[in-house]
């Protein structure tokens, strides 16, 4: 059986019926629960090298705010919620504090065990992480307590967030701090036209 064949219907028959139940929207390979300010994002990404004889997958996870754009991307939204435009971008493995470890299938994978893995992980790891961030304010927490452990993400959408949600004061005090650490001259421009953008003073 062709292993790129048999992934497809895994993904119709056991991954797609899981997100759907959860009010999930699904674009080709991508996953979106849209609320009003935000939405929770799932991408399947498959590796580079699957071949019909064995594939390789994972899942990517984000929370996807249009508020970025007109901001940080000079761009309209795409239309479909995509986790690689999202903010929090965690894979599975780091979600479950493993090793980056993809899900295999091949001629001699029990197939069984593998889908048992992958609906466990989808509820009770994907969802119950993705359930913490009910609203935007649970989001920029995360992110806080994320960058606070070291966990590394573009420095400008925490203040966007901050700017878009109402917090001024925590926005006006990160652009200045992100400036006055940054390095580079082509960074400090971008953050002075950020600043203008978001009707922000840099001191």
């Amino acid at each position: 059986m062709n292993m790129q064949e048999l992934l497809k219907q895994i993904i119709k028959e056991d991954i797609a019926p899981l997100f759907k139940a959860k009010g999930f929207k699904k674009k080709g390979k991508n996953f979106a629960k849209i609320f009003p300010d935000f939405a929770w994002t799932v991408n399947l990404q498959s590796s580079k090298w699957n071949t019909k004889e064995e594939v390789e997958f994972t899942f990517n996870t984000g929370i996807f705010t249009d508020k970025l754009f007109g901001t940080f991307y000079l761009e309209k939204p795409p239309q479909f919620p995509t986790e690689v435009y999202s903010v929090l971008r965690l894979r599975i493995n780091e979600l479950k504090n493993e090793p980056d470890n993809w899900y295999k299938i091949s001629i001699s994978t029990n197939l069984d065990e593998v889908k048992r893995k992958i609906q466990n992980d989808i509820q009770n790891v994907i969802f119950q992480h993705l359930e913490k961030l009910q609203t935007i304010e649970d989001v920029i927490k995360e992110m806080v307590r994320k960058e606070e452990l070291g966990f590394y993400e573009c420095p400008h959408f925490l203040t966007i967030l901050y700017k878009n949600s109402g917090f001024i004061d925590e926005s006006q005090n990160r652009i200045n701090k992100v400036y006055a650490e940054s390095k580079l001259d082509s960074q400090k421009e971008f953050i002075k036209e950020l600043a203008e953008r978001l009707e922000l003073i840099i001191k």
